[in-house]
């Protein structure tokens, strides 16, 4: 899988924002509210075929 990341501004208490379209992963996380590590750790927990099929991250050029 691929997961696209980037960083964006997000409601508070909403950290991290995901979309999965087939076999990509569209995420965005707030720096303000979580480390980017963390945000790949959550993904993993809400999206399992990011641990079972493995990934690769590409990040949004600012």
């Amino acid at each position: 899988m691929t997961v696209h990341l980037e960083r964006a501004a997000l409601t508070d208490g909403v950290p991290v924002m995901h979309l999965v379209q087939g076999d990509v992963v569209r995420a965005a996380y707030d720096p303000r509210q979580i480390a980017e590590a963390t945000a790949l750790a959550w993904l993993c927990t809400q999206v399992p075929a990011m641990v079972t099929r493995g990934f690769k991250v590409t990040h949004a050029v600012p």
